[in-house]
């Protein structure tokens, strides 16, 4: 599991390096740094990261704010991001709101501030309920190829590409990846109903399988060997729907 790639846009180099060293110590990846419009366009396109805090003012202009309406502009390229800024007046905070941020810190803000910011941004533009990760530790997110999971005070993220397999665990499913397992709390059915059908196909009561991880299938013992020697039973039941899915991806 990676920790949540985050760009930080911010002008002030003392400033930036204090938000940086909250960040990486909460388990979040500090993609890129960049003090001016021009190297903050460039960086968004290089790094791709999953969520931006920006400062409004960047070397006294409101450029924070012409780059938030320029990564806004296009479907594709649109991601989460907070405005931050240490002017309280109104004014600034009305031209910053027209470009619909995610969620606002004012300077000076703490580590309990900026956690809350970051959740409620991620929350907001999957368009998933304010809190779901202050109810739920162990719910997630999904957003485009990416599950967001909250474990303990980090948030981090799941690829999907990474997902081998997922199998009912008690009152939990455990995601179950090339080198780490996950337990969230939430029920196989629903996360059936989150994923890409053409790649992820429930093969059994207890499992779904990522299809892009299958080696081979074993019909005499009922057994779908992964791509990493790891079986999964499958159920005459749902083998049909298995096999019509991996005729697809070929």
């Amino acid at each position: 599991m990676k920790g949540v790639k985050i760009m930080i846009i911010e002008d002030d180099r003392h400033d930036a390096g204090l938000l940086e060293d909250m960040l990486l110590d909460h388990g979040y990846e500090v993609g890129g740094i960049a003090n001016s419009l021009q190297e903050a366009l460039r960086l968004f396109h290089a790094i791709e990261p999953d969520l931006v805090i920006i400062d409004i003012f960047l070397h006294g202009k409101k450029d924070g704010i012409t780059f938030a309406e320029q990564i806004s502009e296009e479907e594709d390229s649109r991601k989460p991001f907070i405005f931050l800024t240490s002017a309280a007046d109104r004014n600034t905070f009305e031209a910053a709101k027209l470009t619909a941020p995610f969620s606002y810190l004012l300077k000076p803000f703490n580590e309990l501030e900026l956690q809350y910011a970051i959740e409620l941004a991620i929350e907001k533009f999957a368009g998933a309920p304010a809190g779901v990760f202050a109810m739920e530790e162990k719910h997630t997110i999904m957003l485009q190829d990416i599950f967001f999971i909250k474990r303990g005070n980090v948030l981090a993220k799941i690829a999907l590409d990474d997902i081998q397999y997922i199998e009912v665990e008690g009152k939990y499913s455990k995601i179950v990846c090339n080198k780490e397992k996950y337990l969230v709390q939430q029920p196989l059915k629903l996360i059936l109903g989150r994923l890409p059908a053409i790649r992820f196909v429930r093969v059994h009561r207890n499992y779904i399988v990522n299809i892009r991880e299958v080696a081979k299938v074993n019909l005499i013992d009922n057994e779908i060997v992964l791509e990493d020697g790891r079986t999964v039973l499958f159920s005459r039941r749902y083998f049909d729907d298995f096999m019509r899915a991996f005729d697809i991806l070929r």
